[in-house]
């Protein structure tokens, strides 16, 4: 279970959350949904202790995430950002490697298993071919990937991915969100993502959080009896009533309306 007790988070004195409350629980994949500039990479960073919030506190089965260390949190939650390093420099093997170092001596490389379980990972992704390049060398698209399959490799309980679809072609979305439903059902993982494409949102989440306004305004399950209808009243809501939803078996569209 996710928890936000009365979680207030402030950049430069600019509120972004005031007193958020909420708890989340029984899901495998949570899709946030909102518009530019509402709180949702606020929210992941606060999720992963890498942002400290100013009043409040934030549990994961009851542990408060800011009172680990490294390496325990590092067994609990696992990030993949929106915006990818073009600087770095090194290879592959080498940085999905590194995805385990908080849980080693730094000096200690992977032993045989874990390089194998490396290159598997890297097969799975269809980037063994990159195995030796140097990172700085791939397309954004691709360091997508590798910083994937470390965030992966790490078997961390949740995943927590800003954007993941971003860089990505239309296919290689598909692609990619297909494999981690895949991954996440496989190894009994859990995966949180900001997401802007509402309907790429419900083809591969089973739970819906709802920002607006510097607030969570709505969460929506996908088992819930009147999920169709909360989704196209939020969805609505984000785009102030500027959009049409329409549901056809599984899918959901939407239209601009003029």
């Amino acid at each position: 279970m996710i928890e936000f007790r009365n979680v207030s988070f402030s950049y430069r004195q600019q509120k972004v959350f005031d007193d958020l409350c909420f708890s989340l629980d029984d899901f495998t994949s949570a899709a946030l949904l909102g518009l530019n500039g509402e709180g949702k990479t606020t929210f992941l960073k606060l999720l992963l202790g890498l942002l400290k919030p100013e009043k409040g506190s934030i549990l994961i089965d009851d542990i408060d995430i800011n009172r680990l260390n490294e390496e325990k949190r590092s067994r609990i939650v696992s990030y993949v950002p929106q915006d990818i390093d073009d600087s770095l420099s090194m290879p592959v093997f080498d940085f999905v490697a590194m995805g385990r170092i908080a849980r080693r001596d730094f000096f200690k490389g992977p032993d045989e298993k874990e390089e194998e379980a490396v290159r598997s990972l890297l097969r799975q992704l269809s980037c063994d071919d990159h195995m030796k390049k140097d990172i700085s060398a791939l397309s954004s698209g691709q360091r997508r990937l590798i910083y994937l399959a470390r965030a992966i490799y790490q078997d961390a309980g949740i995943l927590v991915m800003d954007e993941p679809v971003s860089s990505l072609d239309l296919l290689k979305q598909h692609d990619l969100l297909s494999f981690l439903q895949d991954h996440l059902l496989t190894e009994n993982k859990k995966l949180i993502f900001s997401i802007h494409d509402p309907c790429l949102a419900y083809g591969y989440a089973d739970t819906f959080l709802f920002f607006k306004d510097h607030r969570l305004f709505d969460i929506v399950k996908k088992k819930d009896t009147d999920c169709k209808e909360a989704l196209s009243k939020d969805i609505s809501a984000l785009y102030e009533n500027k959009v049409r939803v329409s549901f056809a078996g599984d899918k959901i569209s939407m239209d601009v309306l003029e």
